[in-house]
């Protein structure tokens, strides 16, 4: 009888210490973001976002950023899901200023949505160009 309260406590033991591992490991993933298309027209570029990774149930920034002159033609916020992901649509209009040259499309966690990454939360960065490169 002794030993079946032994197994069972190490049992238990191991466990609790899998399913925590679990939950550490699940909230230590990075970000990422498919852009789909990675490139557009200066005339106006629409553009699906999958993103995935950041704060559960909170708020994703994104700026559209032109790394030469820093200029911001366009932001906005998304809501995240369960996970820390969405899957939306965007567009950027031409006169929003976009010019030709290479992006960087900036997400960041901004639960309280004031346009700045949140101090020690999730960031990720992917490109894109105006116009599309042949």
């Amino acid at each position: 009888m002794k030993n079946i309260v032994v197994s069972f406590i190490l049992v238990a033991i191991l466990l609790s210490s899998s399913f925590s591992l679990f939950i550490n490991v699940n909230a230590q993933l990075k970000p990422n973001a498919i852009v789909s298309p990675g490139c557009g027209d200066v005339t106006g570029y629409g553009m699906k976002l999958n993103v995935n990774g950041f704060e559960p149930n909170s708020n994703v920034g994104w700026k559209l950023v032109h790394p030469e002159t820093q200029e911001i033609p366009t932001y906005g916020y998304f809501s995240t899901n369960s996970t820390g992901g969405f899957f939306e649509s965007a567009y950027i209009e031409s006169e929003s200023g976009l010019v030709e040259g290479k992006y960087e499309i900036q997400f960041f966690d901004d639960a309280d949505n004031d346009g700045n990454a949140d101090p020690g939360k999730k960031e990720f960065i992917i490109s894109m160009s105006v116009p599309c490169e042949e």
